[in-house]
């Protein structure tokens, strides 16, 4: 400070009181200099020595440019001590080899994530790979993920999540007889891997064999429970019903009843399939038995399949004393109960009113104006001789009317004499895009005929 000594004994109170601090000094390049220009040659002078001019600093000089990323060898998942070349070992059941990950060159997801950890000599773990096979997109991808698996933990063996995970992966992608190969290389299964091949069999509609490999399930599983064993139970009764296998169905209701009894979905797919081969009473049983045996309400879906098997049969008004009922247990309706009960209204000579009724529920629901239900209450409307309910139904269908609602429309108007309106709807079908069915011209120009 013995240099600005001088300046600020010479320089005004007011304006070194005034100056800002800043970082600025002598020779600095602050937001606020202490010194200005002038007064910094001025407290030079005063002090009597001399002070080299500094260079202006220079610009940095530019980066050195980017050289592109070398391309390099994958390493193979053989052993160094191994001195036949590239992997070609096959997995344990020598169909599949090790080399058939790198060979693909459709491979995007799965492979490249093992070609980098390849490349970085970082070994996958189980981890890894159950994260692979999740979001593996085809079949030629899980196959690269399970070569490669077969390479890594050939010696000590698959773990026991991780080849249940390799079996759901195969399955979920369509290859049901490689994930069967799978399942059949395993030494120890679980439910989980029972269940999800008695799955995959279903799905894949082999529905034969989902019923052999449950009856082998239940024999060889002890403890059945879980959610795995709900889902192969469920998988089950949908193929019973596919194959109209009546009589293993009701030994699987059996054994439901020895076990856990008849609730949630396993109640809707049994009470299912007893619908789809058309055993009414053994239906009724199994509905009176999920009310009783479960604090949870029968889902809609088992109350509705119930309602369109008693419509299938004939038995209109069981259908709609069912509806009742499931109107009672506080079940909440949808489109799929509501569209189905007007169709048995249709048909019910004298239902008329409680089609109505259904109509004021649909409208409480918000619902009249879905296009499932639009249509039944069109239907209905139509099938009762209530022209003007019809066209107000219509009218109020959310959306462009499919060609069954034109249909029914215009049919309605030439059944009930309205041959005008009949005519100006076909014109507003075909204005709309769609070509009325030979069946219907045929049905609107009988009845101007006559």
């Amino acid at each position: 400070m013995a240099i600005l000594e001088p300046f600020l004994q010479s320089a005004p109170r007011s304006t070194v009181a005034a100056a800002p601090l800043g970082w600025g000094g002598i020779g600095g390049a602050g937001d606020v200099s202490l010194l200005g220009g002038s007064d910094l040659k001025a407290a030079r002078k005063l002090d009597g020595h001399a002070y080299p001019e500094l260079p202006a600093l220079r610009k940095p000089p530019p980066p050195p440019p980017l050289h592109p990323r070398p391309n390099l060898p994958v390493p193979t998942t053989t052993s160094h001590d191994d001195d036949d070349g590239p992997a070609t070992r096959h997995s344990d059941r020598g169909k599949r080899p090790v080399t058939a990950w790198r060979e693909s060159p459709s491979l995007s997801g799965a492979g490249d994530v093992l070609r980098l950890l390849d490349a970085l000599r970082l070994p996958p773990d189980e981890d890894v790979y159950v994260s692979l096979l999740r979001d593996c997109a085809d079949a030629a991808e899980v196959a690269s993920v399970h070569a490669h698996i077969a390479g890594s933990l050939a010696v000590s063996g698959l773990p026991l999540p991780l080849a249940n995970r390799l079996v759901l992966a195969y399955a979920a992608c369509g290859d049901t007889g490689t994930a069967r190969q799978v399942f059949d290389e395993m030494p120890v299964k679980n439910g989980i891997t029972w269940a999800t091949m008695v799955s995959a069999y279903s799905d894949g509609c082999f529905h034969h064999d989902a019923l052999r490999l449950f009856a082998q399930m239940c024999h060889q599983v002890q403890g059945l429970t879980g959610d795995h064993y709900t889902h192969a139970i469920v998988a089950v009764l949908r193929s019973c019903a596919r194959v109209d296998e009546l009589d293993f169905g009701e030994q699987v209701h059996a054994f439901l009843v020895k076990k856990n009894g008849v609730c949630g979905d396993v109640g809707s797919s049994l009470l299912q399939l007893y619908c789809h081969c058309r055993q009414q009473s053994s239906a009724r049983h199994v509905l009176q038995m999920m009310r009783s045996s479960s604090e949870e309400p029968v889902p809609e879906a088992a109350w509705t399949s119930l309602i369109k098997a008693s419509h299938h049969d004939g038995c209109l008004d069981d259908a709609i004393d069912i509806f009742r009922d499931m109107a009672s247990s506080g079940i909440l309706r949808s489109s799929f109960s509501l569209s189905s009960i007007l169709a048995v209204c249709a048909e019910a000579k004298g239902k008329g009113c409680y089609g109505q009724q259904v109509h004021a529920d649909a409208i409480k629901r918000g619902l009249d104006m879905n296009q499932f239900v639009g249509s039944g209450l069109l239907h209905m409307y139509a099938k009762q001789g209530q022209l003007e309910d019809a066209a107000r139904a219509f009218d109020a269908i959310g959306g462009t009317p499919d060609a069954v609602c034109w249909s029914a429309m215009a049919m309605a108007y030439a059944r009930g004499g309205m041959y005008r309106e009949a005519t100006r709807v076909v014109y507003q079908m075909k204005a709309s895009g769609m070509d009325p069915s030979e069946l219907m011209m045929n049905e609107v120009k009988l009845a101007c005929f006559r």
